[in-house]
Protein backbone atom coordinates (compact mmCIF):
# COMPACT_ATOMS: atom_id res chain seq x y z
CA UNK A 1 0.00 0.00 0.00
CA UNK A 2 1.27 3.44 -0.84
CA UNK A 3 1.44 6.29 1.65
CA UNK A 4 -1.16 8.31 -0.31
CA UNK A 5 -3.76 5.66 0.48
CA UNK A 6 -2.91 5.27 4.14
CA UNK A 7 -5.95 5.11 6.43
CA UNK A 8 -6.62 7.53 9.23
CA UNK A 9 -4.86 5.96 12.19
CA UNK A 10 -7.01 5.72 15.32
CA UNK A 11 -4.85 3.42 17.41
CA UNK A 12 -4.81 3.46 21.18
CA UNK A 13 -1.57 3.53 23.14
CA UNK A 14 -0.14 2.36 26.43
CA UNK A 15 0.70 5.16 28.91
CA UNK A 16 4.36 4.12 28.81
CA UNK A 17 4.57 5.42 25.23
CA UNK A 18 3.53 8.98 26.13
CA UNK A 19 6.97 10.43 25.37
CA UNK A 20 6.58 9.27 21.75
CA UNK A 21 3.29 11.08 21.13
CA UNK A 22 5.21 14.07 19.76
CA UNK A 23 6.83 14.73 16.41
CA UNK A 24 10.46 13.83 15.71
CA UNK A 25 11.32 17.54 15.77
CA UNK A 26 9.85 17.97 19.25
CA UNK A 27 11.37 14.75 20.54
CA UNK A 28 14.82 15.85 19.36
CA UNK A 29 14.66 18.84 21.71
CA UNK A 30 15.16 16.41 24.59
CA UNK A 31 18.74 15.89 23.45
CA UNK A 32 19.82 19.14 21.75
CA UNK A 33 23.43 18.01 21.47
CA UNK A 34 22.54 15.25 19.03
CA UNK A 35 21.37 15.35 15.43
CA UNK A 36 19.68 12.01 14.98
CA UNK A 37 17.41 10.80 12.22
CA UNK A 38 14.70 8.72 13.88
CA UNK A 39 13.51 5.26 12.85
CA UNK A 40 10.40 3.48 14.14
CA UNK A 41 9.54 -0.21 13.80
CA UNK A 42 6.68 -2.53 14.74
CA UNK A 43 6.76 -5.97 16.37
CA UNK A 44 3.54 -7.80 15.47
CA UNK A 45 2.34 -11.17 16.78
CA UNK A 46 -0.26 -13.20 14.92
CA UNK A 47 -2.52 -14.00 17.88
CA UNK A 48 -3.13 -12.82 21.44
CA UNK A 49 -4.27 -16.27 22.56
CA UNK A 50 -1.89 -18.64 20.77
CA UNK A 51 0.08 -21.02 22.97
CA UNK A 52 2.93 -20.68 20.47
CA UNK A 53 2.93 -17.02 19.45
CA UNK A 54 4.50 -16.13 16.15
CA UNK A 55 6.03 -12.83 15.12
CA UNK A 56 5.93 -11.22 11.68
CA UNK A 57 9.23 -11.05 9.79
CA UNK A 58 9.67 -9.57 6.30
CA UNK A 59 12.48 -10.11 3.83
CA UNK A 60 14.04 -7.19 2.01
CA UNK A 61 13.91 -7.07 -1.76
CA UNK A 62 16.84 -8.56 -3.65
CA UNK A 63 17.25 -5.25 -5.51
CA UNK A 64 17.26 -3.02 -2.41
CA UNK A 65 20.06 -2.20 0.00
CA UNK A 66 20.81 -5.06 2.40
CA UNK A 67 19.22 -7.46 -0.11
CA UNK A 68 17.42 -10.60 1.10
CA UNK A 69 17.96 -9.86 4.80
CA UNK A 70 15.13 -10.13 7.30
CA UNK A 71 13.61 -7.41 9.48
CA UNK A 72 10.32 -6.19 10.92
CA UNK A 73 8.09 -3.47 9.42
CA UNK A 74 9.54 -0.03 10.00
CA UNK A 75 11.35 2.95 8.57
CA UNK A 76 12.28 6.57 8.97
CA UNK A 77 10.10 9.00 10.90
CA UNK A 78 9.00 11.68 8.41
CA UNK A 79 8.79 15.38 9.18
CA UNK A 80 5.07 15.34 8.46
CA UNK A 81 4.34 12.40 10.78
CA UNK A 82 2.08 13.67 13.56
CA UNK A 83 4.14 11.76 16.10
CA UNK A 84 6.70 8.99 16.37
CA UNK A 85 3.83 6.59 17.15
CA UNK A 86 2.04 7.69 13.98
CA UNK A 87 5.24 6.91 12.08
CA UNK A 88 5.09 3.35 13.48
CA UNK A 89 1.49 2.98 12.30
CA UNK A 90 2.26 4.46 8.87
CA UNK A 91 5.29 2.24 8.28
CA UNK A 92 3.34 -0.84 9.38
CA UNK A 93 0.62 0.00 6.88
CA UNK A 94 3.00 0.83 4.03
CA UNK A 95 5.23 -2.21 4.46
CA UNK A 96 2.79 -4.91 5.58
CA UNK A 97 -0.71 -3.61 4.86
CA UNK A 98 -1.65 -3.95 8.54
CA UNK A 99 -3.49 -1.33 10.60
CA UNK A 100 -2.27 -0.62 14.13
CA UNK A 101 -4.98 -1.03 16.78
CA UNK A 102 -2.81 -0.44 19.86
CA UNK A 103 0.82 0.48 20.37
CA UNK A 104 1.66 -1.41 23.51
CA UNK A 105 5.19 -0.48 24.61
CA UNK A 106 8.77 0.18 23.59
CA UNK A 107 10.77 -3.05 23.49
CA UNK A 108 14.35 -2.73 24.67
CA UNK A 109 16.07 0.65 24.64
CA UNK A 110 16.50 3.12 21.76
CA UNK A 111 19.18 1.79 19.43
CA UNK A 112 21.76 4.34 18.32
CA UNK A 113 23.76 3.49 15.22
CA UNK A 114 25.69 5.21 12.44
CA UNK A 115 26.05 4.55 8.73
CA UNK A 116 29.18 4.90 6.61
CA UNK A 117 28.52 8.57 5.91
CA UNK A 118 28.73 9.21 9.64
CA UNK A 119 25.04 10.06 9.97
CA UNK A 120 23.58 8.84 13.27
CA UNK A 121 20.19 7.23 13.71
CA UNK A 122 18.06 6.50 16.74
CA UNK A 123 15.70 3.54 16.35
CA UNK A 124 12.61 2.78 18.44
CA UNK A 125 10.92 -0.62 18.24
CA UNK A 126 7.39 -1.03 19.59
CA UNK A 127 5.12 -3.97 20.32
CA UNK A 128 1.97 -3.37 18.26
CA UNK A 129 -1.45 -5.01 18.20
CA UNK A 130 -3.15 -4.84 14.81
CA UNK A 131 -6.72 -4.87 13.57
CA UNK A 132 -7.97 -8.26 12.45
CA UNK A 133 -10.28 -9.14 9.59
CA UNK A 134 -13.70 -10.67 10.16
CA UNK A 135 -12.18 -14.16 10.01
CA UNK A 136 -9.60 -13.13 12.66
CA UNK A 137 -6.67 -13.52 10.30
CA UNK A 138 -3.90 -11.04 9.68
CA UNK A 139 -3.57 -10.51 5.96
CA UNK A 140 -0.10 -9.22 5.18
CA UNK A 141 0.35 -7.28 1.96
CA UNK A 142 3.93 -6.42 1.03
CA UNK A 143 5.22 -3.69 -1.23
CA UNK A 144 7.28 -5.73 -3.75
CA UNK A 145 9.61 -2.79 -4.31
CA UNK A 146 10.79 -3.11 -0.72
CA UNK A 147 10.06 -6.66 0.45
CA UNK A 148 9.72 -10.00 -1.28
CA UNK A 149 8.53 -12.47 1.36
CA UNK A 150 7.13 -12.73 4.88
CA UNK A 151 6.99 -15.46 7.51
CA UNK A 152 5.46 -15.91 10.94
CA UNK A 153 8.18 -17.24 13.26
CA UNK A 154 7.96 -18.82 16.71
CA UNK A 155 10.55 -18.13 19.37
CA UNK A 156 12.09 -21.53 18.75
CA UNK A 157 12.36 -20.92 15.02
CA UNK A 158 13.93 -17.55 15.66
CA UNK A 159 16.57 -19.11 17.89
CA UNK A 160 17.20 -21.83 15.30
CA UNK A 161 17.46 -19.20 12.57
CA UNK A 162 15.09 -21.07 10.30
CA UNK A 163 11.38 -21.26 9.47
CA UNK A 164 10.79 -24.44 7.51
CA UNK A 165 13.27 -24.24 4.65
CA UNK A 166 13.69 -20.48 4.99
CA UNK A 167 16.95 -19.30 6.52
CA UNK A 168 16.71 -16.19 8.69
CA UNK A 169 19.56 -13.71 8.39
CA UNK A 170 18.74 -10.34 9.91
CA UNK A 171 19.77 -6.81 9.05
CA UNK A 172 21.56 -6.56 12.41
CA UNK A 173 22.26 -8.60 15.52
CA UNK A 174 20.60 -5.83 17.56
CA UNK A 175 17.32 -6.33 15.72
CA UNK A 176 17.48 -10.07 16.29
CA UNK A 177 18.02 -9.46 20.01
CA UNK A 178 15.06 -7.06 20.17
CA UNK A 179 12.79 -9.56 18.39
CA UNK A 180 13.70 -12.27 20.89
CA UNK A 181 13.08 -9.85 23.76
CA UNK A 182 9.62 -9.15 22.33
CA UNK A 183 8.56 -12.71 23.12
CA UNK A 184 9.39 -12.18 26.80
CA UNK A 185 7.64 -8.80 26.86
CA UNK A 186 4.53 -10.29 25.29
CA UNK A 187 4.45 -13.11 27.85
CA UNK A 188 4.59 -10.58 30.67
CA UNK A 189 1.76 -8.54 29.16
CA UNK A 190 -0.42 -11.64 28.65
CA UNK A 191 0.24 -12.71 32.24
CA UNK A 192 -0.83 -9.32 33.61
CA UNK A 193 -3.95 -9.33 31.46
CA UNK A 194 -4.90 -12.81 32.73
CA UNK A 195 -4.76 -11.49 36.31
CA UNK A 196 -7.21 -8.60 35.80
CA UNK A 197 -10.66 -8.78 37.49
CA UNK A 198 -12.37 -9.16 34.12
CA UNK A 199 -10.12 -12.04 33.13
CA UNK A 200 -10.66 -13.67 36.53
CA UNK A 201 -14.43 -13.33 36.10
CA UNK A 202 -14.19 -14.92 32.65
CA UNK A 203 -12.18 -17.80 34.09
CA UNK A 204 -14.74 -18.24 36.88
CA UNK A 205 -17.61 -18.24 34.35
CA UNK A 206 -15.91 -20.84 32.19
CA UNK A 207 -15.37 -22.99 35.28
CA UNK A 208 -19.04 -22.65 36.22
CA UNK A 209 -20.14 -23.70 32.74
CA UNK A 210 -17.86 -26.72 32.92
CA UNK A 211 -19.25 -27.75 36.32
CA UNK A 212 -22.81 -27.33 35.06
CA UNK A 213 -22.10 -29.48 32.03
CA UNK A 214 -20.61 -32.17 34.26
CA UNK A 215 -23.64 -32.06 36.56
CA UNK A 216 -26.06 -32.39 33.63
CA UNK A 217 -24.03 -35.31 32.28
CA UNK A 218 -24.22 -37.09 35.67
CA UNK A 219 -28.00 -36.58 35.85
CA UNK A 220 -28.42 -37.99 32.37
Amino acid sequence: PEALHSPVFNFTKHPSTSSFTVSAQTYSLKDPGKDYDYVASALVFDSDTSMRPRILLIQRSSSDIMPNLWEVPGGGVDDDDKSILHAVARELWEEAGLTAAKIECLVGTPHIFAVRSGKEFCKFTFLVEVEQTSDERLKVKLDPKEHQKFVWATEGQLIAGKVGNVELEFTSWELERIILEAFSVRKQICLKQSQTPMAAMGKWARGLVKLTQQAVYQII
